[in-house]
């Protein structure tokens, strides 16, 4: 039998053990207490981040019920009337630019359709270059806004280039850019229609 110290001889659990036992017995409560606490901080997270997730459950429905409730069939309302503005029937650049020639009173030269290019399926978007030589701003305004002001199609200016002659008048020589859009039938469709 191994000898015990008189000093480690005592009433209660602690008295009785050795220094280095004691020392192991504070390390063992310190990693109890330290796992503890690691685990009770894993569990809160975890539960903070189901509250996350069912945060972002909630706010993706908010989102659907936005998107495709009341608001949705409003949308989509206006986009029917945003294209129900683009005719399908094609826009007459030269009827359009000698009306408003005539109300602006400037002459039109160097008129040229350009190839119309596809912008989506079912779109294309067809622009007009021309120039005027000579006009002032009241007259080159008036003319622009004759143009655009076109009921039945959507016409903008897609560029506008402005050069002056000289510093001392006030005439201008300007290249003009029109587009406007125009929906067509795809051609997938046109064969199905055909045949």
């Amino acid at each position: 039998m191994a000898k015990v110290d008189a000093k480690h001889k005592g009433t209660n659990f602690w008295e009785r053990l050795q220094p280095r036992e004691r020392v192991l017995v504070m390390a063992l409560v310190g990693v109890f207490f330290f796992l503890g606490t690691a685990l009770m901080m894993f569990m809160r997270y975890k539960k903070l981040s189901e509250i996350d997730e069912e945060i972002s459950d909630l706010r993706a429905g908010l989102d659907m019920t936005r998107t495709f409730g009341p608001s949705y069939q409003e949308k989509l309302k206006g986009k029917a009337e945003q294209q129900q503005k683009i005719p399908s029937t094609p826009l007459l650049f030269s009827t359009l630019v000698e009306e408003a020639q005539t109300i602006a009173e400037v002459t039109v030269s160097n008129q040229a359709e350009k190839p119309a290019v596809e912008v989506g399926p079912g779109l294309q978007m067809r622009t007009y270059e021309f120039d005027l030589r000579g006009v002032s701003l009241a007259q080159l305004t008036k003319f622009l806004s004759t143009v655009e002001s076109k009921d039945e199609h959507v016409v903008l200016t897609q560029e506008l280039t402005i050069r002056s002659p000289s510093a001392s008048e006030d005439r201008l020589n300007v290249n003009v850019i029109l587009g406007t859009w125009e929906r067509v039938t795809p051609e997938g469709e046109e064969e199905e229609e055909g045949g």
